[in-house]
């Protein structure tokens, strides 16, 4: 160490001087700020929220679901904000808590990511605030708790004890989820057509590619937080049934929010959340939940909300029961062409002739991969409209009716309505291809036909032409090439007895060239293994003992002061280390193998290889064997032992983790070594390799792929990493062989 003379006073005014800039560096660091409230981590950008600021929020916890893996909502004075995974139990509603963390962009709003708390008591919940259900609809409000009122249309059995509320408030569809904790759930049927007040906190999802809204959620922390404000003041089940024509038409008794009561027969059902229903005054549209299971034919009483849908009237989420009455389709009516148009026949089953002017298909729209959707445009008079039926064929199956037929269409009328909300228009909705009867079949030498026929016709002409062409040019070249050749004939004969001359010399000289380039291969890549397995050797072993030297001082350094005698315990432990590396470094010299005579343990040697690079340093390894043991080489436990050290150094370097496990299981047909971190984890696009001068990883699937075995690497950011060896039983008996 050197010493400063007091002598010198421009010495003692940099020490000064040096001291000043350090204050003055940890001062700028210690005052650098950090987000305090919610409010101030949902007005961060998503650039500015990607930056990872830390945050420090104190508030009470105001929604939380056991199937969100940690996640819940908090609220302070300022606001309300979500706190992302944690890896551990969420705190329960209406506790305090101390949130600190970083900030995320997050898919819709920025949040609190990678955080941690401290449950400081319980307090009531913040007080709803009430808001417009435009503003509900927004979004802008993702996280607070809020109240809203609107009236129940259906209730939606939910998982994990919750039941969700689908509502209508302004025009506005949402859903509520009710979470009934484990008293179970006092909500029941009769709560559909009430009005209600909810107080609940605001989520947005998200549609995650484009980082926008997709819909809004209102959690609801409990069934207290559900205020019956009016009930249904009619049982709609007890009212008197309405004609189907009347849904929709002016009826100055319709309360706001009242249910109807119709009867008819199922005509067709159009999926299982839509079907048609018909009775003698006309059609209707149905839509509900688990409606697949009724059939056509069957009469139904339906109980739901009156609504518009694409300017057509509906009955919205539903209550259908069967009805003991006389099944079968009604009698197939047949209205001129026009009148369909007006919609007076819409969800009616109808039947119509028209001729068939062109077919087109496409996989069906359900998702199975399955069947086809055909669609066709008609013809009737001067009015031009489309139909569709669902087949089960494959695409580019022949169908029974083709263009130009005339057929005669039995199906669901679907009028359509243009911006202004006049019904101009139809299609028909086909139950299969039975509802298709040719009337007239289309003329053999019809417009596709003569089109086909035309096409091949000019374009046999065209090859016809383009043939001749092609010939007459080819006999002039072949008279001309005639006369070249035989005038090359002779030249050739004369250069092919040179060439075969040259071929016999040429021949023996490269035979004797690829001997030479043989022999040079094969020491040039003897020479290239033997320095990669001595760099593999050096790194694994030298590299390890220095960064546990290192470890070691770094320990006695910062107990000098305070400790002195663990500090000479921990520089006895460099001593021995040192030691240690220079036997292994000349062992390597002389036979590049690091373990003893006698018997060796795999499992010791970690273990003992982990002692001596932790002690002291506050991180705790844990190694675990399990199984029967096999048989190893000296190779492969050489081998398994380096990929261990090589793991457990890189995880003491750069995982900041307090805890590491390792693993060696021997199972009856493999062997496993897993060494795993608790820390900060990576990306592995992000990592550099040996172009760089890392050579660990590599290093270590070398290893393994040299025993015939395999690596994995797994990581991702704030979880750690886990690193696998393995090694089947065929290559541990192959190994024992040889």
């Amino acid at each position: 160490m050197s010493r400063i003379s007091p002598s010198f006073p421009v010495t003692d005014l940099c020490r000064k001087g040096f001291i000043v800039f350090c204050l003055s560096v940890g001062i700028l660091s210690a005052a650098e700020p950090s987000i305090k409230s919610a409010r101030e981590v949902l007005e961060l950008s998503a650039d500015e929220a990607q930056l990872g600021h830390s945050v420090h929020v104190r508030g009470v916890v105001t929604y939380m679901d056991p199937s969100w893996a940690g996640q819940f909502f908090v609220q302070d004075e300022s606001g309300g904000v979500f706190v992302g995974y944690s890896g551990k139990a969420a705190p329960k509603t209406g506790e305090v808590v101390e949130v600190s963390g970083v900030s995320h962009p997050g898919a819709f709003a920025p949040f609190i990511h990678s955080p941690n708390w401290e449950v400081l008591g319980r307090a009531p919940l913040p007080a709803a605030r009430e808001i417009s259900m435009e503003r509900f609809a927004s979004g802008i409000d993702d996280g607070l708790r809020v109240e809203v009122a609107g009236r129940v249309h259906r209730l939606v059995s939910k998982p994990e004890n919750q039941i969700g509320l689908i509502l209508l408030s302004g025009g506005h569809r949402f859903e509520a989820i009710v979470n009934a904790g484990t008293t179970g759930i006092p909500l029941s049927s009769s709560l559909v057509g009430a009005r209600v007040r909810l107080q609940g906190v605001l989520a947005a999802d998200y549609q995650l590619h484009r980082r926008g809204l997709a819909m809004v959620r209102l959690y609801v922390a409990s069934p207290d937080d559900v205020f019956v404000e009016q009930k249904e003041e009619i049982d709609p089940f007890e009212q008197a049934l309405l004609p189907l024509a009347r849904i929709g038409q002016y009826r100055r008794d319709l309360a706001p929010g009242q249910r109807s009561r119709v009867r008819g027969v199922v005509v067709c059902v159009l999926g299982k959340d839509s079907l048609a229903i018909e009775d003698e005054s006309g059609g209707l549209i149905i839509k509900g939940s688990d409606l697949a299971a009724v059939s056509p034919g069957e009469w139904v009483e339906v109980v739901g909300f009156e609504g518009l849908e694409n300017f057509l009237p509906v009955l919205q989420d539903c209550v259908v029961s069967p009805v003991d009455e006389v099944k079968g389709l009604p009698q197939i009516i047949r209205p001129p062409v026009h009148e369909l148009s007006l919609g007076r026949f819409h969800a009616c089953l109808v039947g119509i002739d028209a001729d068939l002017l062109e077919i087109s298909e496409r996989p069906a729209s359900d998702g199975s991969g399955r069947g086809r959707l055909i669609m066709m445009t008609l013809k009737n008079k001067e009015i031009i409209f489309k139909a569709e039926l669902s087949d089960e064929g494959v695409e580019g199956t022949p169908l029974p009716f083709e263009s130009g037929s005339r057929v005669d269409l039995t199906g669901l009328c679907l009028a359509g309505a243009n911006d202004l909300g006049r019904v101009d228009s139809f299609r028909l909705h086909l139950a299969d291809s039975e509802a298709v009867r040719v009337l007239r079949s289309a003329p053999w030498l019809n417009e596709r036909r003569l089109g086909i026929a035309l096409a091949s016709t000019l374009a046999a002409m065209i090859f016809s032409g383009l043939w001749m062409l092609s010939a007459a040019r080819k006999n002039r070249r072949l008279r001309f090439e005639i006369l070249a050749r035989e005038k090359l004939t002779a030249e050739l004969e004369f250069a092919k007895q040179k060439l075969s001359l040259r071929v016999n010399e040429r021949t023996e000289e490269l035979n004797l060239e690829i001997s030479a380039r043989k022999e040079s291969e094969v020491r040039f890549k003897a020479v290239i293994g033997e320095r990669t397995r001595l760099a593999q050797e050096l790194h694994d072993g030298l590299q390890q003992s220095l960064t546990g030297v290192a470890l070691q001082l770094d320990a006695a350094s910062r107990l000098r002061e305070r400790v002195p005698e663990q500090s000479s315990h921990h520089l006895e432990l460099a001593r021995t280390l040192m030691r240690q590396t220079h036997a292994d470094l000349r062992s390597s010299v002389w036979n590049l193998r690091s373990r003893g005579q006698g018997d060796f343990s795999l499992v010791e040697a970690l273990r003992q290889s982990s002692k001596r690079l932790t002690e002291g340093t506050g991180v705790d390894v844990e190694v675990f064997q399990s199984g029967e043991l096999q048989n190893l080489t000296e190779l492969q436990e050489e081998n398994l032992l380096r990929i261990g050290q090589e793991a457990l150094n890189n995880a003491l370097k750069h995982s900041k983790s307090a805890r590491i496990q390792i693993h060696l299981d021997f199972y009856p047909q493999s062997l496993e070594l897993r060494i795993r971190d608790f820390g900060v984890g990576f990306v592995r696009e992000f990592l550099r390799g040996p172009e760089f001068g890392h050579f660990g990883l590599s290093g270590m699937a070398e290893r393994a792929q040299r025993i015939g075995g395999s690596l994995e690497i797994q990581s991702e950011r704030a979880c750690g990493c886990l690193i696998v060896a393995k090694l089947s039983l065929a290559q541990l008996e192959t190994s024992n062989h040889e």
